[in-house]
């Protein structure tokens, strides 16, 4: 069932112009919206989301005690250790000469060049399995005091 948070336009408006333009002075990133993930989209990893969301809290006086950030982001050990961090290091010499090929192959054809650079070794993008933050969150739980997801509540304007 979803929260019904009362709030004016106003206020509503208010909320979201303040926490936009705190994520883009956290992330350097200068178009956010609503749906825009901290992780993801914002790369705010490790320390660094880590250090924004102890900030937000801090400044806007959130309970964020229900708030596990196991469950919403990984650790800075964890981005730094994965087999897939390991691997590009060891393939680093291949991807290096991958954009040199890529590069002169550019001054031949297009065609050529994009399909060497989709060419990735056979390395998968790490994904993660985390619940990453909007800014949609970080607005509810604001305007809550706590920690509450956006897709948990309903804003009715009065």
């Amino acid at each position: 069932m979803k929260t019904i948070i009362k709030i004016s336009f106003k206020d509503l408006k208010q909320n979201y112009l303040e926490v936009q333009q705190f994520l883009q002075k956290e992330s350097g990133e200068k178009k956010i919206y609503n749906k825009s993930k901290v992780a993801n989209d914002l790369s705010l990893w490790g320390d660094d989301n880590y250090d924004m969301l102890e900030k937000f809290i801090t400044k806007y006086n959130i309970d964020f005690s229900d708030f596990k950030y196991d469950e919403h982001f990984q650790s800075e050990c964890e981005l730094t250790i994965s087999i897939w961090s390991i691997l590009s290091v060891l393939l680093l010499p291949l991807f290096i000469t991958k954009g040199i090929i890529s590069y002169l192959f550019n001054f031949l054809s297009n065609k050529y060049s994009y399909k060497i650079d989709k060419f990735n070794f056979f390395i998968k993008e790490h994904k993660s399995n985390k619940i990453d933050l909007t800014m949609g969150d970080l607005i509810t739980s604001k305007i809550q005091g706590k920690f509450h997801f956006r897709e948990n509540a309903k804003f009715v304007l009065n």
